[in-house]
């Protein structure tokens, strides 16, 4: 879309310009929680290999999903869980990447699903609703997209695994993702930026993490009593754990966005707001990221202590399974980013561990 000169893109777009992103190594940043790698990651990447070519026919589609390394994602996010759980989250993350891809896809103008995005989010709740064991329908619909028949393969073992409360979370979290990419496509298609306040309202949703958050409790193999997901300190390890993954990422995947002209993230968000430069920005945003590691760790330690006090040894380690979850996703995030192809910011690594990327 062609911008005239007033509008916030082309200005933030003009400054950008020519310019390098300098960004400190975060290691000091995350260095609370525990980086690993699953035992199981051999196995899964041969796993992922085959079932790539298996389910997806389309060269260029295979080729998305192996650039995004699937097996690495989640043996690094999840480097406790079980192998069979561990395909699991590998097949929803299969799905939500292409998923996500196609969504953005749809933004550009010219797209040819533009005015159907509505209608095919929909048509994938309703999809997704059925295979979740939620439908009252005998018949399954009929998919919207080619590649949204990937979420069956991971919505069976998780059915069959969790109980009806656990699946009804993952489902109203697949909606509010839905709902949230529907506004950011209208910001993206009128060429306008957010302020930072509508940003993170629809962010948090269109992210997907709020997803992974409610398949939590099934990655760490653990029992949480439902009145916990109640409480104000779970919702702080929620929303912290969004916004950590959310500013990461927004960092860490600037110059791909710059790449695509997309403006739509933080970095450009809060220049655009405070008129601040870019390395300012980036410092504030790596402070942030200082600040929400330490909510979550308090959110972590109240919902700890309140599992041992309500419910003994069994709770206490239930939670700090699930705690663990997120501490390991923060982490196995920073460093899959990395190393990922999905972002090709692996050249711009340096001794220190800080990136210089030129935009």
């Amino acid at each position: 879309m062609a911008h005239t000169q007033e509008t916030p893109v082309a200005r933030i777009a003009t400054l950008l310009n020519g310019q390098t992103l300098h960004l400190p190594s975060l290691e000091p940043v995350l260095s609370n929680w525990p980086t690993l790698m699953s035992p199981h990651y051999a196995e899964l990447k041969k796993k992922v290999a085959v079932k790539i070519e298996e389910w997806i026919s389309d060269e260029h589609v295979r080729q998305k999903a192996h650039i995004i390394d699937l097996p690495l994602f989640s043996s690094i996010w999840y480097p406790h869980a079980t192998l069979d759980r561990l395909e699991t989250i590998t097949w929803y993350s299969m799905w939500i990447f292409l998923w996500d891809d196609v969504i953005e896809d749809s933004a550009a103008p010219s797209s040819m699903i533009t005015d159907k995005v509505s209608w095919i989010h929909q048509q994938a709740l309703r999809y997704m609703e059925y295979h979740l064991g939620l439908s009252s329908s005998h018949q399954e619909p009929v998919p919207p997209t080619k590649y949204c028949t990937l979420f069956k393969h991971a919505a069976e073992p998780f059915r069959k695994a969790s109980t009806l409360l656990q699946r009804i979370r993952f489902y109203e979290e697949l909606k509010v993702y839905m709902d949230g990419c529907e506004v950011e496509q209208e910001f993206v298609r009128a060429g306008e930026l957010p302020t930072l306040r509508e940003y993170w309202s629809h962010r948090l949703g269109t992210s997907s993490v709020h997803t992974y958050n409610a398949l939590g409790e099934y990655m760490s193999g653990g029992h949480i009593p439902p009145e916990m997901f109640d409480r104000p300190e779970m919702k702080d390890l929620w929303v912290g754990i969004n916004r950590h993954i959310v500013t990461l990422n927004d960092l860490v995947s600037f110059k791909k966005e710059v790449a695509k002209s997309s403006f739509h993230s933080l970095v450009p968000i809060v220049m655009n707001e405070t008129g601040a430069g870019l390395d300012t920005v980036v410092d504030s945003l790596v402070d942030t990221l200082r600040t929400i590691g330490d909510s979550m760790d308090q959110a972590g330690h109240s919902l700890i202590a309140l599992a041992e006090l309500n419910y003994g040894v069994e709770g206490r380690k239930s939670l700090e399974r699930y705690v663990r979850c997120f501490q390991t996703s923060a982490t196995g995030n920073y460093w899959w980013s990395l190393f990922c192809r999905r972002y090709g910011v692996e050249q711009y690594l340096q001794s220190d561990g800080s990136l210089v990327v030129p935009l």
